[in-house]
């Protein structure tokens, strides 16, 4: 059986997915997750958003389970722990969503390609999310374009993800493992199934008076998403 990881980053969800979809018709499963430490120990990275990142991947992870399936995470640099994991795992390759972050993301993802190159063993195939173009067009290019992929049909969830046996996953920590402090801060509930109930309370609560009280910080009309 074909064998193929799906490396989640941003896109921690299993419906409008393609990568998990494309995979899950081709065979065997191994939806992957790295906890990147130049990300989450970067001055920049709140112990908020990664404390929702981890209410995120045990949402996931739940949401494989009642596929037949399971959420595999490693820590450490992608560069060094792909091309062992795909050898680990002896995948046919990785599919994955590609990454819009300007700097170290684009940067990661260059070197990535520059490894498949040098080894026939390590493939890697992009997709492109919704609302994506690589290329710099004008606003009302980019507007269509959005307006276009969001009325497309959403892809569905697959029904069953098989995840061959035997490889090894680390636990997902909380913030203590990751040697960070919580605060006091209040943050969202993580996942998909908090997500469309909010979305659900702004279309019933908010949507009327999002568009004339937009601009107004105070005005708390926005999804919270």
């Amino acid at each position: 059986m074909n064998r193929t990881i799906v490396w989640f980053r941003r896109d921690l969800r299993i419906s409008d997915h393609p990568p998990l979809e494309r995979a899950a018709r081709r065979g065997a499963v191994i939806p992957l997750f790295i906890l990147d430490p130049a990300l989450l120990h970067h001055p920049g990275t709140g112990v908020g958003r990664v404390a929702f990142l981890l209410n995120c991947l045990r949402s996931l992870d739940q949401d494989l389970r009642q596929r037949g399936g399971r959420l595999i995470l490693r820590y450490g640099n992608p560069l060094d722990i792909l091309p062992q994991f795909v050898q680990e795992t002896e995948a046919e390759g990785i599919y994955a969503h590609i990454d819009f972050e300007r700097i170290y993301g684009r940067v990661r993802d260059g070197k990535l390609n520059a490894i498949a190159q040098r080894d026939s063993t390590f493939r890697i195939r992009w997709f492109e999310p919704v609302g994506f173009t690589s290329q710099l067009i004008p606003y009302s290019h980019y507007r269509r374009l959005w307006s276009e992929q969001m009325a497309a049909m959403v892809i569905p969830s697959p029904v069953r993800c098989i995840v061959p046996n035997g490889i090894p996953s680390e636990p997902i920590p909380n913030l203590e493992d990751l040697r960070l402090i919580p605060d006091t801060e209040p943050i969202h509930p993580g996942g998909t199934a908090a997500a469309h109930q909010r979305l659900e309370e702004f279309w019933v609560e908010k949507k009327e008076r999002d568009y004339w009280q937009l601009s107004y910080p105070s005005a708390n009309v926005t999804t919270g998403i």
